[in-house]
């Protein structure tokens, strides 16, 4: 969680999703997703859609990526999180702006999507 100086919770603007990530890591090791998809049994498909987004890191595959990339478990399901909560944030502001919902209403609700 990052702070701003009145200690309001901050949001990213752009969510990084744990694909790009996993992108970054596999690049540094020259590791291919097929190479990925072998050594954590799933599929390439699997990893090319995990790194494109589309899909999450569930509790199994962080375990999978924390045995064959010794990155814990944790890192990668706080990543997901993370993710999750910062792309639920950006829609729930984008929507209660079209709805013209004043400044103090909207941070009042924007704790509860933050929580």
């Amino acid at each position: 969680m990052i702070l701003n100086r009145k200690g309001e919770e901050i949001f990213a603007a752009h969510p990084t999703h744990p694909g790009e990530l996993l992108t970054d890591e596999l690049e540094t090791r020259q590791m291919t997703q097929k190479q990925l998809a072998n050594q954590t049994g799933v599929s390439a498909t699997f990893i090319s859609e995990l790194i494109r987004g589309k899909k999450s890191v569930s509790v199994a595959m962080a375990l999978k990526l924390e045995a064959v990339l010794e990155i814990d478990a944790s890192f990668w399901l706080n990543a997901q999180r993370n993710f999750n909560r910062d792309l639920a944030y950006q829609k729930a502001k984008q929507e209660m702006t079209k709805l013209n919902v004043p400044e103090s209403r909207q941070r009042e609700l924007l704790k509860a999507v933050a929580a």
